[in-house]
């Protein structure tokens, strides 16, 4: 989702926030933002295929992406940090 957000801000024109603004509304760092520009740059195809098929992301689309990360943090399937992911897999395994 925060792909298709950035690469919405890339090829908005000229009228658009800068790379810090739209990064920080995003949640992200500056610095991630401008690693995706640069992917873009390199090869759009991937991201013009998104496009056409999804059309242009909304950020209702980004709040419940955001959602669902927690959801799955919480309960030890991402990798954050390897501590807390075998405490939540231990507290999920609890649990149940």
């Amino acid at each position: 989702m925060i792909r298709r957000f950035v690469f919405q801000w890339f090829t908005g024109g000229r009228k658009r926030p800068s790379g810090r603004d739209w990064a920080r509304k995003l949640g992200i760092s500056h610095a991630w933002l401008q690693k995706l520009v640069r992917k873009f740059q390199a090869d759009p195809h991937e991201m013009w295929r998104l496009q056409a098929t999804r059309g242009n992301p909304r950020f209702g689309d980004l709040r419940r992406a955001r959602e669902r990360s927690r959801q799955m943090w919480k309960w030890g399937e991402l990798r954050e940090d390897s501590h807390l992911c075998r405490r939540a897999r231990l507290a999920r395994l609890l649990e149940h």
